[in-house]
């Protein structure tokens, strides 16, 4: 029951996985061994399609653990005055900083164990199972990420809240993290115009500007369309408005039902249509989007291509088919597919994050 011989080629084509075509993955052959970098960005690719949040966000294969991805904000003022006979001395630049990823020390595995009546249940024949495989991989790898990235750190609904062991939160920081406070996120570079060095309660502790949506007492407070406009112009015009930003509201998919309910109680043609699912839910122009695995107490108003991802580009894959294991349990192999990775923020100030929503169940 062995594996065929196709095995770069093949593995170069993951993205064609989902599709009819014959494909043979040669994972034995590939056992130990760092993945072509083609085929990570492949992966990388099909991840992005199969989960929302990657599909939203900046992904990017890193060439190094640890690498600083230049940065362009947008200042406010970035020319200076020179009269008739003066030089031109002062510098004048658009640029913010860097985005610094560390994925350094920050290995993180997935391991798919199919049984022998695996290949009696389904399409695959021996000769494409490793298909199968890498189909488990990339969906089970893929919907981590997402949850890593959105929920790791956070100081509610993080990864342990989910079931997850503790040190998936102490080893990243996912992108609510990042918001709730993080001084290593952004380097500053010495640039004045940044709208972060002229408020100091944000950007210099590393945060994104926030709202706490509680009552005077300090209690949760549901969504609702004021919280909306008080998110939306809490954000910098030239973070909503500009050229080249497309900011949206992101929460959780429950949170969305949530507010939708609240406009079917509208007497007018919107109720109508929110109920008939006639009209898209877009409070002063803005989208609202459920995000998958989003958790309930948190909404961010910014553009999703601020979220930034890197995996770095050597992923290795093992596999062992002669243990103890795979022969006592009927295993047709043991296969480890391993990563690193980073999650970042590109402008703490191009956000705004709301926390302490009050969760849809709670009367």
């Amino acid at each position: 029951m062995s594996i065929s011989n196709n095995t770069i080629e093949a593995t170069r084509r993951q993205n064609e996985l989902a599709g009819t075509a014959a494909k043979d993955v040669d994972l034995a052959t590939l056992d130990g061994f760092q993945l072509p970098v083609d085929v990570t960005e492949e992966m990388l690719d099909r991840m992005q399609k199969g989960v929302q949040v990657l599909g939203m966000a900046d992904t990017m294969v890193l060439p190094r653990l640890e690498m600083e991805v230049p940065q362009f904000g947008v200042p406010r003022l970035s020319g200076h005055a020179r009269d008739e006979e003066g030089s031109r001395t002062q510098n004048s630049s658009v640029e913010s900083g860097s985005v610094k990823f560390n994925a350094t020390d920050k290995q993180y595995y997935i391991l798919v164990e199919p049984k022998r009546d695996a290949l009696k249940n389904t399409h695959y024949g021996p000769d494409q199972f490793g298909d199968y495989i890498v189909d488990q991989f990339v969906e089970r790898y893929g919907n981590d990420l997402g949850l890593i990235g959105l929920r790791a750190g956070a100081s509610s609904g993080n990864l342990q809240s989910l079931g997850g062991a503790a040190e998936l939160d102490q080893t990243w920081t996912g992108w609510i993290a990042r918001a709730e406070g993080d001084t290593q996120s952004v380097d500053d570079a010495g640039d004045s115009t940044r709208i972060g060095l002229e408020d100091t309660t944000t950007a210099e502790a590393g945060s994104m500007p926030s709202i706490a949506n509680t009552d005077g007492s300090g209690n949760p407070q549901p969504i609702d369309t004021a919280l909306f406009d008080q998110t939306i112009t809490r954000l910098d015009s030239r973070y909503r408005d500009g050229d080249g930003v497309d900011p949206v509201l992101m929460t959780s998919p429950n949170q969305v039902q949530r507010y939708a309910m609240a406009l079917t109680e509208r007497e007018d043609p919107l109720g109508s249509a929110v109920i008939m699912g006639d009209s898209d839910i877009t409070p002063f122009s803005y989208d609202l989007i459920g995000v998958n695995g989003w958790p309930d107490e948190y909404m961010m108003f910014t553009d999703p291509d601020n979220l930034a991802f890197g995996l770095y580009e050597e992923m290795e894959l093992d596999q062992s088919r002669d243990t103890d294991k795979v022969h006592e349990q009927r295993l047709h192999s043991r296969n480890w597919l391993e990563g690193q990775f980073d999650f970042q923020i590109k402008e703490m100030q191009a956000g705004v994050l709301v926390t302490d929503l009050k969760a849809p169940t709670v009367a």
